[in-house]
């Protein structure tokens, strides 16, 4: 079982998101667009020390709080290649897709879906998944042009829905949804 806190963070507000394994003492952060103290008050009601920061994507709103969050927690910050030149802060681990983050026992899956931006991923373990800006619930993510649109649709067919109807989806905008509730009724997934 993974754990999930959503955190209220940044000047124009998203869900960043700590996860960690039932018994498990290695956390993820997902996406910092903010700083709260809540997040440290979490690491020490569980006992918990994040060991990878990782973005869905290098838009500032998602990335406000990342120097903060690197001062705090003292983890590699992970994002994928095509979002670097988004990024105003270093990173220690460049993405492609594919590769997996291991926190503790639990094995993060990264996705790669570009469409909001060329580098937008999802992180999935088990029934969980990240999806940033990319799936929302009853939407999609934003893209810049038509072809963009085009793309993102299609990797969200062909990489994310098929993940199963239980997964849980945790976008960075919105209530939490689960990938069957929206392969049924989101309408830009038709």
């Amino acid at each position: 079982m993974i754990h999930v806190r959503a955190f209220i963070l940044g000047s124009y507000p998203i869900r960043g998101f700590l996860a960690w394994g039932d018994g498990e003492r290695e956390a993820l952060f997902v996406d910092p667009g903010g700083w709260d103290p809540a997040i440290l008050a979490t690491l020490t009601e569980y006992n918990l020390r994040v060991t990878a920061i990782v973005l869905t994507h290098g838009h500032w709103d998602h990335t406000e709080g990342l120097a903060e969050a690197q001062g705090q927690l003292d983890a590699p910050v992970y994002v994928h290649a095509d979002d670097l030149r988004l990024l105003q802060a270093p990173v220690d681990v460049v993405l492609e897709g594919g590769e997996t983050i291991a926190c503790g026992r639990v094995r993060w899956r990264v996705i790669h879906l570009p469409g909001h931006t060329a580098g937008s991923v999802a992180y999935h373990a088990e029934d969980v998944v990240f999806s940033g800006d990319c799936l929302f619930a009853g939407a999609i993510g934003g893209t810049p042009t038509p072809a963009a649109y085009d793309q993102e649709r299609r990797y969200l067919h062909t990489r994310l829905l098929p993940l199963g109807d239980a997964v849980q989806v945790y976008p960075a905008h919105g209530p939490a949804t689960t990938l069957g509730v929206e392969r049924r009724a989101n309408p830009f997934l038709r």
